[in-house]
């Protein structure tokens, strides 16, 4: 679950989030949408008590997790290794979910080579399965399509509705509107600091698109 609740925060004198209000409820996946530099990272970042200094109230869960790439340290290991030692630290909780969605993604054999050797959609992939590991409930991903080529966007889209079947709440943060009509149960636009909450009714793509583009050029 997260509610936010009139959060602003300024940078330099730079008004970037201003008097943010919505609810995302437990279970459910929100697609947070928004063109490049508009303050999306940053109210992830506000979420996940990544910046603390904001003015507002943000409440979620205790088991909210804000993972947007993988530690440097990390680079060295293989890929099971780091899962392995997240699974340790989290207290082995997700073992069988984890196994499973690698082997649902069929990047098993990909987990084996040092993970600076590996594919950006498995170190992509990674990022995504270390909240897991942890045993997060609410999970915030920052642009987890950015790089990917076709093939492996809908690969990853197949892993957060496995996600979302798991009853985990996911915000995703993407500058990509597309993804936005097939995979969110609630739309949040963030355009010159302030967002829109729109529910995902739409028809057909086309609709969608018209809607959320209409919002992004206002």
């Amino acid at each position: 679950m997260i509610n936010c609740k009139n959060v602003s925060f300024d940078f330099k004198s730079k008004k970037v989030l201003k008097n943010i209000t919505f609810k995302l409820d437990e279970g459910k996946v929100g697609v947070l949408l928004g063109l490049k530099g508009c303050g999306k990272s940053t109210l992830l970042k506000c979420i996940g008590n990544s910046i603390r200094d904001y003015k507002g109230n943000i409440k979620t869960d205790d088991k909210c997790r804000y993972i947007n790439q993988l530690p440097d340290f990390s680079k060295s290991l293989s890929g099971i290794e780091y899962v392995e030692m997240l699974l340790s630290l989290g207290g082995n909780e997700t073992n069988d979910l984890v196994y499973r969605l690698i082997d649902s993604i069929g990047i098993k054999k990909d987990l084996h080579h040092i993970i600076k050797d590996t594919s950006l959609y498995t170190q992509n992939v990674l990022v995504l399965l270390s909240a897991l590991c942890l045993n997060s409930h609410t999970i915030l991903l920052d642009e987890p399509f950015r790089g990917l080529d076709r093939k492996s966007q809908l690969l990853v889209m197949k892993l957060i509705k496995i996600l979302k079947e798991e009853q985990k709440t996911i915000l995703i943060a993407t500058n990509l509107i597309y993804f936005g009509f097939d995979i969110a149960d609630e739309l949040f636009v963030l355009h010159r600091g302030k967002i829109k909450e729109i529910q995902n009714m739409f028809h057909n793509s086309l609709q969608y698109e018209k809607r959320i583009m209409a919002l992004l050029l206002k």
